[in-house]
């Protein structure tokens, strides 16, 4: 039953943090970018941790984004 929980977990930060990404980053950064870096963020979370639990995902995008590199944003014309 814990496997089950611990999926859901990822499944929902994934998609939660792949969304603030994307609008921390103006939309600017690549949808299949954003999804990647947010997967491999929530499967390395520690969720039993409360204090990490209190940070919201804005927070975290906007830490994560410095880290991508620039090539992974759109270009705009």
């Amino acid at each position: 039953m814990a496997v089950v929980s611990l999926e859901n977990n990822i499944k929902i930060y994934s998609s939660e943090l792949s969304h603030a990404l994307l609008k921390v980053s103006n939309y600017k950064l690549d949808e299949r970018i954003a999804q990647t870096v947010a997967e491999i963020y929530a499967r390395n979370l520690d969720y039993s941790d409360p204090e990490l639990m209190h940070v919201g995902v804005t927070s975290v995008a906007k830490n994560l984004i410095t880290k991508i590199k620039q090539e992974y944003f759109k270009e705009t014309y």
